[in-house]
């Protein structure tokens, strides 16, 4: 692999080159350019560098792993780069190699293990300041997302991207690559299935008194009593079982909710499928955050129990009713999912996904595809203008409320929806606003058993199994 991670580097450094000298208007004439010149800057490219190459055309060849090794591709192309000062000749070049390593990053994945956890594909993120990142497909995003939007560098890349270490700010972005089939049913079918269900109406999350810290109000989250843990665990699991019969691809469940003892059973009920057996979904749990020791965190599982990581809040909510905040702090990291078909997928947790910043920091600069947000509130105006912020960019999101949150208003009422859905893309969603209140769910005035659901389905493209 190491030749392959010579390449990454060598494009990472042709980044920043063409980066630091060409500008907007560059690229805008670029676009331009006669076909016989490009040829004939291909064709010096080619000179240098046959073994990019087919033998009779000017179509990048095929990956083989043996074959860098005895042509020693990956040391001309860092010899290339390095002396190359002809920004137009670099930026045809970077695009054949993006080409050339379509799909190389699933190498990376170790062969006893299912995922790939990493920071950046290229190692000499210190001295380049950039970060090179796979671009897996995303089967309902536009093909011009970023071509057309300006003229820039990404009209020429489709299978990597890149980002400036300084754009990523305080945060520290894990990112996870997940194998090309995780998703492969949803793909055959031409559609993702995701469940969201609110739980519970009743009022099991309690909060502290105010107290004051640095002359502000905060309040803590109170450990679920047993007797309220227990029957959520019972609801969850019931939920979890009904989300299976459905071939649900994905579950989302709310905020607040969760507990150590509730996310161990998911797990186990995932890895021993006793209640869902001979049955692959969901594909992606996202589990019901735990709030402990100043932490709100929910953890996203596998198909078979395994945690892929544990996305914490970075930002702690205002509880009007009480006048106190959240008291809550935050580790900083941002975990990322790759995922064939599906993009890039991330979760939000209630009050981040009302942080411009942090908003444009997932969408605008990770290009995330697919985003999720747990909630637990009694109001949800800024969520339903938020989640069409980012349409253009393809970005669906789905939100969550539960509503156990109606007791956090003075009257015990809940007027909001508990989930709603903006699914933007190519494919023309029937509806891509969709908003579903309690009573459309479950008929009863918060008298439902806790296992109510609402699916929201997704068109993709098809694709045939890999």
């Amino acid at each position: 692999m190491r030749q392959i991670q010579k390449l990454y580097n060598s494009m990472a450094v042709a980044f920043r080159k063409i980066l630091n000298g060409m500008k907007e208007r560059d690229f805008e004439k670029l676009r331009n350019i006669k076909p016989d010149y490009e040829k004939s800057i291909i064709e010096g490219i080619k000179e240098v560098l046959p073994d990019l190459f087919d033998l009779d055309t000017l179509n990048v060849a095929e990956l083989s792993e043996e074959q860098l090794r005895k042509g020693h591709l990956a040391e001309k192309v860092g010899v290339y780069v390095c002396f190359q000062e002809d920004l137009t000749t670099l930026v045809y070049l970077v695009r054949h190699l993006d080409m050339f390593l379509e799909d190389s990053v699933y190498r990376f994945i170790p062969i006893d293990q299912d995922f790939w956890k990493f920071e950046s594909l290229n190692d000499n993120v210190e001295s380049c300041g950039l970060r090179l990142l796979p671009r897996v497909p995303c089967n309902w995003e536009h093909n011009s997302r970023d071509a057309y939007m300006a003229y820039s560098l990404f009209f020429y890349l489709r299978n990597f991207y890149y980002v400036d270490i300084e754009e990523e700010g305080e945060y520290v972005i894990q990112h996870i690559l997940m194998p090309q089939t995780t998703f492969h049913r949803a793909l055959q079918k031409g559609e993702l299935s995701v469940c969201v269900s609110p739980v519970t109406g009743e009022n099991v999350v309690q909060v502290t008194e105010p107290y004051t810290r640095d002359h502000k109000d905060f309040i803590s989250v109170k450990p679920l009593e047993e007797t309220a843990e227990q029957k959520l665990k019972a609801q969850i699991l019931s939920i979890l079982e009904k989300a299976a019969k459905q071939e649900a691809d994905i579950l989302l469940l709310p905020e607040m909710l969760g507990s150590t003892g509730i996310r161990d059973s998911i797990q186990q009920e995932l890895e021993g499928r006793e209640r869902i057996p001979d049955n692959e979904f969901p594909r992606l749990t996202v589990c019901p955050s735990i709030w402990e020791e100043r932490r709100n965190s929910c953890a996203v599982l596998d198909d078979m129990g395994e945690q892929l990581f544990e996305q914490q809040k970075h930002f702690g909510a205002y509880l009007k009713k009480l006048g106190a905040k959240e008291d809550i702090v935050s580790d900083n990291k941002v975990y990322i999912l790759h995922c064939r078909g599906i993009g890039r997928v991330a979760v939000a947790i209630c009050k981040d996904f009302l942080m411009t910043s942090y908003l444009k920091l997932l969408v605008e600069t990770f290009k995330v595809s697919l985003l999720f947000v747990p909630s637990f509130t009694s109001g949800d105006y800024q969520f339903e203008i938020l989640l069409e912020k980012y349409g253009e960019q393809d970005c669906d999101v789905v939100w969550v409320n539960t509503c156990a949150s109606r007791w956090l208003d003075p009257q015990g009422e809940m007027g909001t929806a508990v989930t709603r859905a903006y699914l933007p893309g190519r494919w023309g969603n029937t509806n891509s606003r969709l908003k579903m209140y309690m009573e459309e769910l479950c008929g009863k005035q918060y008298k439902c058993d806790g296992t109510c659901l609402c699916t929201y389905k997704i068109r993709l493209q098809k694709e045939e199994a890999l």
